[in-house]
């Protein structure tokens, strides 16, 4: 149950882990931002006022590969802006990392796979994403795909959504950055990559992005893409996990 908070803009100072909401271990498919695909960085929200793409002549995930670029975070070195493409994870993909099947993984996916992807957590969430796949065909183009640096073209982590739009028109965000590139500014650059994607989709109202409140890295990460504070979970002995959204027409840039 989600209470009710005032809804300040969210806040935090930035060391880039983990954000994104992913499917709790056990019981429900969706857990705290940081939970997902890290249980190391992910990201929830819709996208920037998606230029003048076309959701019905445009492919969203192709768009992306029209350069995804962001600036690193304030207390990151300074450096070039990051950019990554996705690169979808098929349900033999899915089902080759949920086995621990790395080499398998990877030529499904077409592109060398961190082994991150076959550890513990991932393994079990990867395993979630085949089975709901097999279930409901509809979401292969929203779940999570691997995420490639450009020009370099190596994978950074892996980011997507966990599901299609609900009847609401919402949608929630994950993103997990490989420990060897944390701090790098590959975090907002998934972010805003994910954003573009919602933003392109007339489908899309609303972005929800679940964030532990210890997690001031995830927090840091969604300053500056319009999220609006609306309530909490948990608490704080337990865990108190923050919700945010922010409306489909009112992304921002970051």
């Amino acid at each position: 149950m989600i209470s009710k908070r005032s809804t300040k803009p969210a806040a935090g100072v930035a060391d880039e882990n983990e954000f994104g909401a992913r499917p709790a271990l056990s019981g429900s498919p969706r857990g705290s931002v940081g939970d997902e695909l890290d249980d190391s960085e992910r990201g929830l929200s819709v996208g920037v006022a998606a230029a003048s793409m076309s959701a019905k002549a445009v492919n969203p995930w192709t768009a992306l590969r029209l350069w995804v670029s962001i600036t690193a975070m304030n207390n990151e070195p300074l450096s070039a802006p990051k950019r990554v493409r996705f690169v979808e994870l098929s349900a033999k993909a899915l089902r080759a990392l949920a086995d621990g099947d790395i080499a398998g993984g990877s030529a499904e996916a077409g592109v060398a796979l961190d082994a991150q992807f076959v550890g513990e957590r991932a393994r079990w969430i990867f395993g979630y994403r085949a089975d709901q796949l097999a279930k409901d065909p509809s979401a292969a183009p929203w779940i999570t795909r691997a995420a490639v640096s450009e020009p370099d073209g190596v994978v950074v982590g892996d980011a997507g959504f966990h599901g299609p739009p609900d009847e609401a028109g919402m949608v929630e965000v994950g993103y997990t950055v490989v420990p060897g590139y944390r701090r790098q500014g590959y975090a907002r650059a998934m972010l805003k990559a994910l954003l573009v994607r919602a933003a392109a989709d007339p489908d899309v109202r609303t972005v929800r992005a679940r964030i532990d409140s210890r997690n001031t890295a995830s927090l840091a990460c969604i300053e500056g893409f319009g999220f609006t504070r609306i309530g909490e979970q948990g608490d704080e002995r337990d865990g108190l996990t923050i919700i945010f959204e922010v409306p489909a027409d009112a992304i921002q840039a970051g």
